[in-house]
């Protein structure tokens, strides 16, 4: 049996189970056997359709990909496709060097930083790759969270329309649940031409764009996770009074107002970002909730699709909030050398957050 038909099967079977209604109790327990195949319901189907796609796509090998396991890899990466830098960091030394990949940047000594030859091209590119890795990662982690909110609005929207054939649904709610299916769709689109968008900048960052063979892009896995205590106003302004007594006295008068603005980007993607994480967890224990209740009987097939389509785009937000988090944590890192952003990040809400504009 294919994918195809074997995903028809299931979707037949909930056919079944959304009519039955009227079907003795014996038929409902043989469905529900049936069912027990996928004990976290359409989760795991979700998960079996997921593995069959990956096992059936095949690798290619020509070109090696760029393989950057942490975000200091991707900076110093960036730092070798300018080689005219070298003497610089030869001069900022191998403990600062490190404290400036990790983005350790309050650690740096100040006065060391100052006396390096072109340390500002140094910090506007360790600035400029980590931001373009971070919303690189987050595009990449969200994938599979997208992937399933489609998939979901698919079957639901499949489901309805073999409803309404057979009369068991009006024309009207087959319409409804074909328009979340389409806007699923959309959002999808969106989503990998998001992925594409921001690899290619990763790419053009380590200036591996322009080559005859295209390269592919191995990242980390996740984010970095959110810091339980962020960064407090008393540490921000000790920091600040120290950068402002290295700048000129025109940077000076920007110093403050910049600190002040970046830091309360930063301490409102925090609370953002933690919210959204409560979100997800309460989302997962009501998701939880509907396939025991689901498999027990007692809630019907589109309550578990909308759940299952809920809990993942909660993923999606918190990762996108999580991003922001730490794009809204390098800029403030800038400021606290004595940079300027071009912006600060945009906090939007929703699953289709555009990278692009969060970023910059």
């Amino acid at each position: 049996m294919n994918k195809h038909t074997t995903w028809l099967a299931i979707l037949s079977l909930l056919a079944s189970l959304a009519q039955a209604q009227q079907a003795p109790e014996s038929e409902w327990r043989q469905a529900n056997r049936r069912v027990a195949e996928f004990p976290r319901g359409h989760a795991d189907v979700l998960k079996w359709e997921q593995q069959q796609a990956v096992a059936a796509v095949p690798t290619v090998t020509n070109v090696a990909p760029l393989r950057i396991g942490q975000l200091a890899e991707g900076v110093r990466l960036a730092w070798q496709a300018h080689p005219e830098l070298a003497r610089s960091l030869n001069q900022l030394g191998a403990e600062q060097t490190e404290l400036l990949a990790t983005g350790q940047w309050q650690a740096l000594s100040l006065t060391q930083l100052r006396r390096v030859e072109d340390a500002a091209e140094l910090i506007e590119i360790a600035h400029g790759s980590r931001k373009v890795l971070l919303a690189a990662v987050a595009a990449t982690q969200a994938q599979p969270y997208q992937h399933q909110i489609l998939k979901a609005a698919e079957a639901a929207s499949e489901l309805g329309e073999r409803m309404a054939k057979t009369g068991n649904w009006s024309q009207l709610q087959a319409a409804q649940r074909q328009l979340i299916h389409l806007d699923a769709q959309q959002q999808w689109q969106r989503d990998q031409y998001a992925v594409a968008q921001n690899e290619m900048a990763v790419l053009k960052t380590m200036q591996q764009w322009a080559r005859t063979t295209p390269r592919s892009l191995q990242l980390p896995t996740a984010l970095p996770e959110l810091p339980v205590t962020p960064l407090s106003e008393q540490a921000m302004q000790s920091r600040l009074a120290q950068v402002r007594d290295t700048l000129p006295q025109r940077e000076k008068v920007t110093a403050l107002p910049n600190a002040e603005m970046a830091y309360r980007a930063y301490r409102t993607a925090h609370a953002l970002a933690s919210k959204q994480q409560q979100i997800q967890t309460l989302k997962q224990f009501v998701y939880d909730e509907t396939v025991l209740r689901y498999n027990g009987m007692l809630m019907n097939t589109w309550e578990l699709l909308d759940e299952a389509r809920a809990l993942a785009e909660a993923r999606v937000r918190a990762i996108n909030a999580i991003r922001d988090f730490w794009l809204a944590e390098a800029d403030l890192q800038l400021v606290l050398l004595g940079g300027q952003p071009e912006s600060f990040v945009t906090l939007a809400a929703g699953s289709g957050d555009s990278p692009a504009a969060a970023g910059h």
